[in-house]
């Protein structure tokens, strides 16, 4: 999970910088926050659930 989860997120990153062309920087960071966001509330969830040992 260590290694995993920020590698995840990182590779998404890759197309929301693709679109920094076409919308507003404003929109591509909301979109990279969102990404983070998600990310932090799936892995709460996931150690509340199923706690590693």
């Amino acid at each position: 999970m260590r290694w995993l989860v920020p590698t995840v997120v990182a590779v998404s990153f890759v197309p929301a910088f693709l679109l920094f062309g076409e919308g507003g920087a404003a929109g591509v960071v909301a979109l990279l926050l969102m990404h983070v966001v998600v990310a932090v509330v799936a892995v709460f969830a996931h150690r509340t659930v199923m706690p590693l040992s």
